[in-house]
């Protein structure tokens, strides 16, 4: 069977960089507005201006260049998941052997797809890991139920058929 590529989305991508653009502009207003005080100036002038036009411009840069790469955030093999890694520009591997299951999860208006791993892998992980991830994996543990997860929102396609797909892959592989 062929690869399954996911992509992010390019619509909703723009329509939140250009979100962040417009907050950075409110930011220049506070700023340049002669009767807002000091305080106000910073925090909301100079901060939400570095805060909201550097994430603004890095969601539009890194989309541009996932897009004219064609980088798949998600690539769903026979075997094992590849989950792209903005930062380090490499993918994370999530072996189908070392999952129980895969679930759709809500935390707030964000939908996450958890990866719930078999004990003896879950304990591997954490073994590896340095003491800022544990730490880190502990946080993740306690808000999810799991240690991993990636964003289901923003892609090509739907988080529920990718977490059944995904479910799918893993059933066969058992």
């Amino acid at each position: 069977m062929t690869e399954i590529r996911i992509y992010q989305s390019l619509r909703k991508n723009m329509l939140w960089a250009i979100l962040c653009f417009v907050f950075a502009l409110g930011g220049y207003f506070i700023l340049t507005d002669a009767s807002t005080s000091w305080p106000t100036k910073v925090l909301g002038g100079v901060l939400g201006m570095i805060f909201f036009g550097g994430g603004g411009l890095f969601l539009f840069l890194s989309t541009l260049y996932n897009r004219i790469r064609q980088t798949p955030l998600l690539i769903i093999h026979e075997d094992r998941l590849e989950l792209y890694v903005q930062v380090k520009g490499t993918y994370h591997n999530i072996n189908f052997a070392d999952v129980k299951r895969f679930r759709l999860i809500k935390i707030q208006s964000t939908k996450l797809i958890a990866v719930d791993y078999k004990i003896t892998s879950l304990i591997h992980k954490i073994e590896k890991s340095s003491a800022s991830t544990q730490r880190m994996m502990t946080f993740n543990f306690a808000v999810s139920g799991a240690i991993e997860g990636f964003p289901a929102d923003n892609l090509t396609m739907n988080g529920k058929k990718i977490c059944d797909i995904l479910n799918e892959h893993l059933n066969k592989n058992v």
